[in-house]
């Protein structure tokens, strides 16, 4: 009886410590949310920066291209079954454009 209830502790001691451990390690990683491009579109031109920072979060990399700003998310979008980066361009404080541009690493 004793070997049985031993057997039986260590047998759940195995199986329940892992699944504990992948759910506080799932915790951690904010799980980025990817985009069709006409998903991306539809959710997200002529909206305000307000609109895509809540949404989407900082942008990856902010630059500014004829005077106006631009803002790239990394690996965001999915074209021709790859992750693409996505640029989105603001004029008077909403996206008046948006472009994607392959990551550049190969990876899906």
């Amino acid at each position: 009886m004793l070997q049985a209830k031993t057997i039986i502790f260590f047998i759940i001691t195995l199986f329940v410590s892992p699944v504990w451990a992948n759910e506080e390690a799932g915790k951690g990683q904010i799980e980025k949310h990817i985009y069709t491009v006409i998903e991306f579109e539809s959710t997200f031109m002529n909206r305000k920066k307000e609109k895509v920072l809540k949404t989407l979060g900082e942008p990856d990399k902010k630059w500014e291209h004829r005077g106006k700003e631009v803002w790239t998310y990394q690996r965001i979008i999915i074209e021709q079954d790859k992750l693409w980066n996505q640029n989105i361009m603001f004029d008077f404080g909403r996206v008046n454009m948006m472009w994607g541009d392959p990551s550049g690493d190969g990876k899906q």
